[in-house]
C-alpha cells in the first residue's frame, strides 16, 4: 500500500512539472527582442536578420496574435519598474480593442517591408496569404461596424499602386495585388476619421489618453484643460520651418523625442522607445510646448469630437501659423498615431 502512495505521490510531482510551462523569456530586454522580431513586417530593425517570414510574423494572423498575446503573458510575471508595468499593462489593455481586425496598420508599408525579404520575393506564399487574410479581416470587420477611415484608405491604395506600377512583384503575387486594388477603389470608409467612429473606439481612445498623460481624465476634461493652457499663448511667428516628411513610418512623436536619451520601449507604434518617459526628460522650448498644447487639442478634437480633416486643419494653422503642407502632416499624423502627443502632457500643462 505504501509502495503504491509513493508511486502515486511521484507520479504527481511528475504530471505537475510537466504542466508547468516554462517561462520563454525572463528579462524586459529578451522580451523587447522577441516583439521586434515578431513585428519584422512592421518595424525592421539591423539586428533582426531573416530571409523569409513565418506564419508567426504575419500580421495580425492568428498565430502572430498568439505569439504576441504570450509575450505580455511573461512581462506580466516578471519584476519590472513602474514605467515598464504601465507599457506592459497598455499593450495587453489594447488587445481587447479591434486593431486586430486591421491587418495591414495604415502608417506602415507592410507590402514594403515583406517584398525586402529575398526568400519572400521568390516563395510569396506568405505575402499572399498574408493578402487573403486583410480582406476577409476587412469584410469580417463590417459586421461589428469597424471600417477604415479615408486617410487610411488613401494610404493603402498608394503603396498597392505603387509596388503595382514599379513592376515588384509579377506572377501568382501579382495577380492578387490586382485583386487587392480593385477590392480597395470599391471599399466604402467610414464617415468618421477619428477613433470615436469605431465600434468601442472611445474606450480605446480612453486607454490611449490615460497611458501616454500618465493621468485618468476625460476628453472634455483634456479638452478644458488644453483650452486654459492654449488661450494663454502668444504665437506671433511659426512654430516650425521643418521639412514635411514624406511618409508616416515614424510618428512625429517619435521624431521629436529622438533628441532625448532613449529608454528602451515595447510598442511597434513608437519604435520600441518609452515616449512618455522620454518626454518627461525633455526641456522642451516655449515654441515646441506650444506645438504639443495644440496637437493634444486636435488629437482630442479628431477623435472624441469628430473633427473632419479641414477643421483640424484650420485650427492647426491657425494657432501655430504653420504651413498647409505641415498641418496636412500633422493632422494625418495624429489620425495614425492616436494620443501620442499626450506623452508631453505632464511637461507642457
Amino acid at each position: 500500500m505504501y509502495k503504491t502512495l509513493s508511486f502515486l505521490s511521484l507520479m504527481c510531482l511528475f504530471l505537475a512539472a510537466c504542466s508547468k510551462q516554462p517561462q520563454p523569456f525572463t528579462s524586459f530586454e529578451d522580451a523587447q527582442t522577441a516583439l521586434k522580431s515578431l513585428n519584422t513586417a512592421l518595424v525592421q530593425t539591423k539586428t533582426i536578420k531573416i530571409d523569409t517570414l513565418t506564419d508567426e510574423q504575419l500580421v495580425f494572423s492568428d498565430a502572430y496574435l498568439a505569439k504576441r498575446h504570450a509575450i505580455y503573458q511573461s512581462l506580466m510575471d516578471m519584476q519590472l519598474e513602474s514605467n515598464q508595468i504601465a507599457q506592459v499593462n497598455y499593450l495587453v489593455i489594447a488587445e481587447r480593442f479591434p486593431e486586430r481586425y486591421f491587418n495591414w496598420p495604415a502608417q506602415i508599408n507592410v507590402l514594403e517591408n515583406m517584398l525586402a525579404f529575398d526568400g519572400t520575393k521568390h516563395k510569396p506564399d506568405n505575402i499572399i496569404k498574408w493578402l487573403k487574410l486583410t480582406q476577409d479581416q476587412l469584410d469580417s470587420a463590417k459586421q461589428s461596424n469597424l471600417k477604415l477611415n479615408k486617410v487610411e484608405l488613401s494610404l493603402l491604395n498608394s503603396y498597392v499602386d505603387e509596388t503595382l506600377k514599379n513592376n515588384k512583384v509579377q506572377g501568382a503575387l501579382q495577380s492578387h495585388l490586382r485583386a487587392f486594388s480593385v477590392y480597395l477603389s470599391n471599399y466604402k470608409v467610414r464617415g468618421s476619421v477619428g477613433l470615436r467612429g469605431l465600434a468601442n473606439g472611445s474606450e480605446w481612445y480612453q486607454s490611449k489618453l490615460n497611458y501616454f498623460s500618465g493621468a485618468v481624465h476625460s476628453p472634455l476634461e483634456w479638452a478644458s484643460l488644453l483650452n486654459k493652457k492654449i488661450n494663454m499663448l502668444k504665437v506671433t511667428e511659426s512654430i516650425s520651418n521643418v521639412d514635411v516628411p514624406k511618409t508616416h513610418e515614424y510618428s512625429f512623436i517619435v521624431q521629436v523625442v529622438k533628441s532625448s536619451k532613449q529608454i528602451p520601449g515595447l510598442g511597434w507604434q513608437s519604435h520600441y522607445l518609452d515616449l512618455p518617459s522620454m518626454a518627461a526628460n525633455m526641456n522642451a522650448s516655449a515654441s515646441n510646448s506650444a506645438l504639443m498644447l495644440v496637437m493634444m487639442e486636435t488629437d482630442v478634437g479628431i477623435h472624441y469630437h469628430a473633427w473632419t480633416l479641414p477643421q483640424a486643419k484650420v485650427n492647426l494653422i491657425k494657432r501655430l501659423k504653420i504651413s498647409p503642407e505641415f498641418a496636412q502632416y500633422l493632422v494625418e499624423d495624429i489620425i495614425l498615431y492616436p494620443g501620442q502627443s499626450f506623452s508631453f502632457a505632464s511637461t507642457t500643462l
